[in-house]
Parts: structure tokens; sequence; C-alpha cells
């Protein structure tokens, strides 16, 4: 029997090496310890734990003694199985940047890790996949760790290999790989892709956000005849097919995705299995403006939920309730600032989708990027260059691309000629 088959344990048995009042901390996205979040929430109660994550998707299996009281939950990027939750006060909302996550974790302590991997190779090495943002963080911190062993899990290049010897106990997982759906694009998002594409620069590295109208963008440029393109931030299941098409390059010598999350389906995961293309790598490179900053021609592209006249952009509250998070995209508009032949791009639908309000709007309450790190706000209407105007200026660019219905009113609400 290896060592390694000699501390695999069932999940309960595996928890039990946390001790009481504790903090947990899981692996996001598509490396979440399912397996292990179910356990979490049948052992929670009696124990005073407290979980932290980032963004999870599917299913949250520990809420149950989240909405009980036996579990105390804290994350940084609201989805949506938690905003009731989150609006409630029964769930804590943490509002940080994705580069301070581990700075965060190493202030408040992280008592247990879990994460998913790969099964070990012969050398005893795993990979954790397709999340690295804060996972290795999180072990290195850890006081205990255990493995969520996933046979189809990708082993990932860049920086995801830990060595079977750190782990405390391995579980063999009862689920599948996490997976993400990409949005599907409508004609709106498809327009403000349209209208992005025509920005950018030859040869660009492009960051793209999570939603329907980055991912249209990333669908747009299979024919937009930029030459090369490559990619930091999240990866996507559209990737693969620009990849195919030959707009992503092919050479082994610097990968052209580099992410700390791969966001999609076993398509995009058995497309990463091993190849020298994409590169996984942890926030402290993935989320480092110094670094990405030396990249030429970065574009940041990130959507929100409004943006006010003056430029100020929200893509976090919704008629306040917290609906997501900063995440990278403040650390990304940083980057793309400090990038020669640089842009930072703000996407969004002009109206909510009944049309009866604007996305452009007076004032905002919270701001997640603020006016000076905006350069140019993009919707199905037009484009408007922000970089260098005054405020006045500012407030004109904006309502000439909000839906026709709501420019006399915003004008209006700006002081401006009605």
């Amino acid at each position: 029997m290896s060592h390694t088959a000699a501390r695999t344990l069932d999940p309960v048995a595996a928890l039990a090496l946390a001790g009481d009042g504790t903090h947990l901390v899981a692996a996001p996205g598509c490396g979440a310890p399912t397996t292990l979040l179910h356990a979490v929430n049948t052992e929670a109660p009696g124990r005073r734990w407290t979980l932290s994550s980032g963004l999870l998707v599917g299913e949250y299996p520990f809420l149950g003694a989240v909405h009980t009281g036996d579990l105390r939950y804290r994350t940084w990027h609201v989805m949506a199985p938690v905003s009731d939750l989150v609006a409630d006060g029964v769930a804590d909302f943490v509002p940080v940047r994705a580069s301070r996550v581990a700075a965060l974790l190493e202030a408040h302590r992280v008592d247990v890790a879990l994460v998913r991997i790969t099964p070990p190779d012969r050398h005893g090495y795993c990979s954790l996949g397709p999340s690295a943002g804060y996972s290795l963080d999180a072990l290195r911190l850890a006081r205990v760790r255990i493995g969520e062993v996933d046979p189809d899990l990708p082993w990932t290049f860049g920086n995801t290999t830990v060595h079977d010897s750190i782990f405390d106990a391995f579980i063999d997982t009862a689920a599948d790989t996490p997976q993400y759906s990409s949005a599907r694009p409508s004609a709106v998002s498809n327009r403000i892709a349209e209208n992005i594409v025509n920005l950018l620069p030859r040869n660009p590295t492009l960051q793209i956000g999570i939603g329907s109208i980055p991912e249209a963008v990333v669908n747009t440029l299979a024919d937009a005849d930029l030459g090369e393109v490559r990619f930091t931030g999240m990866a996507t299941d559209e990737m693969v097919d620009l990849f195919e098409r030959g707009v992503i390059p092919a050479d082994h010598d610097v990968p052209a995705i580099v992410s700390p999350e791969l966001m999609g389906t076993q398509r995009l995961m058995r497309f990463a299995d091993r190849n020298p293309a994409v590169g996984v790598y942890p926030s402290s490179t993935a989320h480092n403006a110094a670094i990405l900053g030396r990249t030429p021609r970065l574009v940041s592209i990130n959507t929100a939920i409004e943006v006010d006249l003056s430029g100020q952009v929200n893509s976090e509250v919704l008629r306040g309730r917290q609906i997501s998070g900063v995440g990278g995209s403040l650390d990304f508009v940083d980057a793309a600032a400090r990038s020669a032949g640089g842009l930072r791009v703000i996407a969004l639908p002009s109206t909510t989708p009944d049309g009866s309000r604007s996305r452009i709007v007076n004032s905002i309450g919270t701001v997640t990027i603020p006016r000076s790190m905006v350069d140019t706000v993009v919707t199905e209407h037009g484009v408007a260059h922000l970089d260098g105007k005054t405020s006045a200026e500012r407030a004109e660019a904006l309502i000439a691309i909000a839906h026709p219905d709501h420019r006399d009113s915003l004008a209006h609400q700006a002081g401006a000629a009605p």
C-alpha cells in the first residue's frame, strides 16, 4: 500500500482532523472540493466552523448548515445561491480584490485547506488542475491539508503542482468535476462585442471577465483579423475554438493563455490537460499588476451593472444587493494602465433587459472601479472615450451611448440642456 493510499479516508474521518472553532478555506470554481463541502454540511453542527471561499459554481452543498447557524460562511465573490443569505446577514461578504486574497488569508489564519487535486504521479506530485488563484496560498498557510482526488481533473502547467507529502488526508471524490457553462450571447451582447473588437490593437493580450459580453467578444475574434491573440485572466470554452483556428498561437515558449482559474466544461478541461499553451498560476502572478503590466497591448474587458456619468463603475451591487464581488477586475485594470499600448474597457447593455431602467446612471453608491481608471465605456449604442475628458465631456459622451429612451432624462439629471 502506498503512503498516499494509507492516508485516504472517508470525508467524515478526514474532516475529523479539523479541530473545533477552526477556519476552513475551500478552493473555488472548477477546482472546488464538492464532496468535502457536502461533508462540511453534515459535520458542522457543534463544531463552530467558519468556511471561506471565492466564487463557486453550481450547488453550494453546505448551505443547509449556514441556514441553521451551524456554519459561518464568508465569501469574496457572491453568486446567486448565496445572495439572499448575504443580504439577510446570514452569510458574510468580504470586499477584496483578487490580488489581496492571499494577504487576507494570512491575516485571518487558515486552519484547514480543502482542495481538489489530480491523483499523484509516480514521483508523488499532484496538480491543482483548473484552480490556482488562492489554493496554493491556502495550502501553504494551513495546519491541516485535505485533498479531494479527482482522476478527471486536468493536469495543468504553470504553477499548480504540489507534492502528496504535504497532505494530511485524501478523499476520493464522489462528484464530477464542477463545470461552468458560458452565458448564451444575445443580439445586444454581440453588438457590444463588435464595438469592442473595433477598438482592439493588433496582436493583443486580452483579459475578459464573466458574462455574455466578454464571451461574445471571444466568439467575435475568430473573424476579426487581429493577428495572434493571447489571453490572461479567466479562461473559457470559447478559447478552444480560437486555438483550433490558429487565432491563439501554439508556441511553447510562453503560454498563450495565462489564467488563475479555468472556468468551463470538460471541453476546456481536456484542452488544458498537459497543454503547454495553457498556464495556470496563483494570483501572486496571475493578478499581479506589476508583472502583467509588462505585457504590451494588454486590454482589460470587464462588465458592469451600471456606470455613472462621471465614469465610475459598479459591478457588484444591484439595487442595494450584493450579487458579485470585486474579483480581479481592478487588478487587470491596473495592469492595463501600466501596459504599453494598453486599454481599459468597461462594457454593459444600455438598459436592464426590459428596457425600463438605464444602466448609464447619474450617480452610483458602490464604486468597484474609479472613474480615473476607465478609458472607454461600450454599449450596443457605441463607444464613449473618457480618458482625458473633463467631467462635462464625460457625461456628454456617456449620454450619447445610453439608450435613446433615457438620454433626455440623463441630460436633465446632469444639468445639461434637455
